[in-house]
């Protein structure tokens, strides 16, 4: 009967200290991402992927647990792309929206960063809004430096040119 207890018991606290591991693991790569930010996330820009009209697209040396594609990308701004799922059952969204939504904020609300929400437009995913994580800012004014804005977070499902779904998170510059 001890044997049966120490057993269960050490499963239940290998389980919660791989949980823990995992969202240490993944905080840990966002606040690493975030920190990076300000510097044109030059510390973890890689080899240069592509490079069109419209983008510029490097390579990262993070990687967000859980993410099948990743990378640095120059589009209207500088961002960390990091694709979660790609799938063309949409069913499979809900439940990893739901975990990395609460990842993000066991990640970021620490921080002072708080969380919004916008419609997704997408037809068939309007009950997976875009979440949205932002500090709040005084109001800046002319002469403020827009490089010493924080950068913000958002996670968001999408439809893709071929035929199915992405849950994307992306780390704004700023």
């Amino acid at each position: 009967m001890l044997k049966r207890y120490l057993l269960t018991t050490a499963v239940a606290v290998a389980g919660y200290s791989s949980a823990m591991g995992q969202t240490a693991g993944f905080c840990e790569a966002i606040n690493n991402i975030m920190a990076d930010a300000p510097h044109n996330f030059d510390n973890i820009k890689g080899k240069q992927m592509d490079m069109s009209m419209h983008s510029t697209m490097w390579a990262s040396s993070i990687k967000i647990p859980g993410t099948v594609g990743y990378r640095i990308v120059e589009s209207m701004g500088l961002f960390y792309e990091g694709a979660l799922i790609q799938t063309t059952d949409k069913t499979k969204l809900p439940p990893l929206y739901a975990e990395y939504k609460k990842k993000l904020q066991e990640c970021l609300t620490p921080l002072g960063y708080k969380m919004s929400t916008q419609e997704n437009v997408v037809a068939g995913l309007s009950n997976l809004k875009k979440v949205v994580f932002m500090k709040d800012i005084e109001e800046p004014t002319e002469t403020d430096d827009i490089s010493k804005l924080p950068p913000h977070i958002t996670m968001e499902a999408d439809y893709h040119k071929q035929g199915g779904f992405t849950l994307v998170i992306f780390i704004f510059q700023h």
